[in-house]
């Protein structure tokens, strides 16, 4: 025979109406708890002056520098930290050398230990790339294109607050350094704009010929760039490559070999060197690499395959390699 349902006194049913409501009151005062949390949270960091839940990616520009004094800068991502570093011990790591930035040395990635800077630099490679990836799978197909080649770092930015909206403000940017804000940056330039700057083909006009101290800040930051620049690529092709003869070395036609952007670790050639002759300036580079800040294996470079109105000779992009 079939059993009949167990038929709830009031007070049972009492119990469970009252259970129910107390859960869903305890939840409306948790979420309330959590949403106040965060505002807390928000304006703390406002009043910091600090921005550090998002991270912009921006191409800087020389190309209006000798007729206007302008570093131009243009956004081509902007995402939030946790999506581009999801494992939370790297936004840590990421988050706790952005705090030691300054504005004489604002990159990033030289406060990190050696062995994390190649795994910072490539999770945000990956992000770089995908807004490319129409660029590869046309030219994947197609032979109509330029291969280009850009090179990107991490930088904290300190931004003025006065005169925010005035962006064509020649004095928008007098504000003191205590109201400005740190920012996240992942500034990517073209490889041959730095090589230009690294032999002076583009030079400094001087403080008085910038269109404003913003823009005056964001060329310093290209210098520096195009000094590390020259650094890593004399390092890796000196080093690497035994054929060189001394004095051979130019930077605006030196190729980077197998290497994308250099290695931390020894070359075969370092390797094979006799003990009694030991290069000085070989150990010299490899102390910094473990020396903090450091200014070597900071950046990467990514390949863009720009496509074009015309048929090009060559199909297919180039070959990549990271590191070694």
């Amino acid at each position: 025979m079939p059993v009949s349902p167990t038929k709830w006194s009031p007070a049972e049913w009492s119990r469970v109406v009252l259970t129910a409501f107390a859960t869903w009151l305890f939840q409306r005062f948790w979420m309330r708890l959590v949403r106040r949390k965060k505002q807390i949270t928000d304006i703390k960091n406002w009043n910091a002056r600090v921005d550090l839940e998002n991270i912009q990616a921006c191409l800087l520009s020389t190309v209006n520098l000798a007729s206007s004094g302008r570093i131009e800068k243009q956004t081509i991502m902007t995402k939030k930290l946790s999506d581009i570093f999801s494992n939370e011990h790297v936004r840590n790591l990421v988050l706790e050398a952005a705090s030691k930035t300054t504005r004489d040395n604002p990159f990033i990635v030289s406060f990190l230990k050696k062995e994390d800077r190649w795994n910072v630099l490539v999770a945000a490679m990956n992000h770089i790339s995908s807004i490319f990836g129409p660029y590869h799978l046309f030219s994947n197909v197609e032979s109509s294109y330029e291969s280009c080649w850009y090179v990107f770092t991490l930088v904290g930015v300190r931004t003025r607050t006065t005169s925010q909206l005035f962006v064509n403000n020649a004095d928008g940017a007098a504000a003191e350094d205590g109201d400005s804000v740190l920012r996240l940056r992942l500034h990517i330039i073209e490889e041959q704009e730095l090589r230009r700057i690294c032999v002076g083909e583009i030079v400094d006009p001087g403080p008085d010929e910038m269109f404003s101290d913003r823009h005056r800040a964001r060329w310093l930051i290209m210098q520096r760039f195009a000094e590390m620049f020259e650094k890593q690529l004399r390092r890796v092709t000196e080093l690497s490559d035994t054929h060189t003869s001394v004095g051979s070395f130019d930077v605006r036609t030196q190729s980077w070999g197998s290497n994308l952007c250099g290695t931390a670790k020894r070359t075969r050639s370092e390797s094979t060197t006799s003990i009694e002759e030991p290069p000085p300036a070989v150990e010299e580079e490899d102390d910094e690499a473990d020396h903090i800040p450091s200014e070597l294996n900071c950046l990467l470079r990514i390949h863009v395959p720009v496509p074009l109105l015309v048929e090009t000779s060559g199909t297919g992009p180039e070959n990549v390699v990271l590191y070694e």
